[in-house]
């Protein structure tokens, strides 16, 4: 039965060209893309053209993640070629089989010619429309880029991270904290092979019960919690391209004035004047009242992509919250009634160890309930 099982474990083995001791993209890249494109409602119909809408956020994909000054920018071959993937379909034009048959190196020309549309499985299509399940898939994809030893390595380098702090970490995860973990029974997996966010952040909150983190911990000046808060720091990163997305449109659009991009872009980052008004709002987490602003996370409430920009900047149009709850409300695991009640979604899992309880109350304003309802109506039902 093709499931979401069955899709993870065929998005973990899309066959990329490894060729000169590197990983092509090109594949990942162009399923980030349609992925991408159902989500926000652009492709609405389980029909994917070979157009500049789709090149365009290829494109973007293909810069964030190609390595190789090999690697060339062209979406034309896996377009083509992932119809060696089960899932991947091509519509053919009529009477062009014969032609489409006898392609031995596809061209733009060649597709337009022959190819009217490709197409997905009809129930994959219908998983890439649940949040939870595109979130599970684009991480089955990141699997086929590199081990999440080098990911986690390269991307804590870019952030500023030393070279022997980074290979502290990564030994620390592998190794220690992974056998303490395996010996506890919270896992039996290598730590840097888990690709949930919320796995590791349900390890983090049970770690405390686990003694020899706890005495090695303390004894090593924090290194190994320092270590699995990074890791998940970086999953967080990896589930939030879109984010990254709506960043790069804010610095390519010639419509938005170069003063006021800077103020958007420190909002799409939870960061800058948007979050300073919520610290004023709120005086601490929304949900917990955790005092030490520094670790708490602005989040919208009604996504980014869905306000004008007035409603980016409105504080009315965000929560301040512990980096769990941000993450689980970032990706419509929990909402709030008009009360203020929160509202916990079955898919999010073991929630209690995470932090969250169905008791957990926000005191919402007049002003905030119209985004709250767009929240909740739009999306949050969506996973119920």
């Amino acid at each position: 039965m093709k499931n979401l099982d069955w899709y993870v474990s065929q998005f973990k083995d899309v066959r990329p060209n490894r060729s000169r001791n590197s990983v092509s993209p090109h594949k990942m890249c162009l399923l980030y893309a349609v992925i991408d494109l159902i989500g926000d409602g652009i492709i609405n119909r389980n029909v994917i053209y070979f157009n500049d809408t789709l090149k365009n956020r290829f494109s973007w994909h293909f810069e964030r993640l190609s390595k190789s000054p090999s690697d060339h920018l062209d979406m034309v071959n896996p377009y083509f070629y992932l119809r060696s993937s089960s899932f991947w379909h091509h519509q053919l034009k009529s009477d062009s089989v014969a032609v489409y048959n006898a392609i031995k190196t596809p061209s733009q020309t060649s597709l337009f010619n022959t190819i009217e549309y490709a197409y997905l499985d009809e129930e994959l299509f219908e998983l890439i429309k649940n949040p939870t399940a595109a979130i599970t898939l684009r991480a089955a994809l990141a699997m086929n880029l590199d081990t999440h030893e080098e990911g986690f390595e390269q991307w804590a380098r870019a952030i500023g991270k030393g070279d022997s702090t980074i290979k502290k970490y990564s030994s620390a995860l592998k190794g220690s904290i992974s056998n303490w973990f395996n010996e506890a029974n919270l896992t039996q997996q290598n730590i840097l092979a888990i690709d949930d966010y919320f796995e590791i952040a349900r390890l983090i909150n049970k770690a405390q019960g686990v003694k020899d983190f706890v005495d090695y911990n303390r004894r090593g000046n924090h290194m190994y919690s320092a270590a699995l808060n990074l890791y998940r720091a970086y999953l967080d990163e990896l589930s939030d391209a879109e984010a990254q997305y709506d960043i790069a449109v804010i610095e390519k659009d010639e419509t938005i004035a170069e003063t006021t991009k800077p103020t958007l872009i420190q909002a799409r980052r939870g960061q800058g004047r948007f979050r300073e008004r919520l610290i004023a709002q709120w005086q601490g987490c929304a949900l917990t009242g955790y005092s030490n602003i520094s670790l708490l996370m602005a989040s919208h409430i009604k996504p980014w992509s869905k306000s004008s920009n007035d409603e980016r900047l409105d504080p009315y149009n965000g929560l301040l919250l512990i980096p769990n709850l941000d993450k689980a409300f970032d990706l419509h695991f929990i909402s709030f009634s008009d009360k203020g009640r929160i509202l916990v979604s079955e898919q999010l899992g073991d929630f209690h160890a995470l932090g969250i309880n169905k008791d957990m109350q926000v005191k919402l304003s007049e002003q905030h309930l119209p985004f709250m309802s767009s929240h909740r109506e739009t999306y949050f039902e969506n996973l119920r």
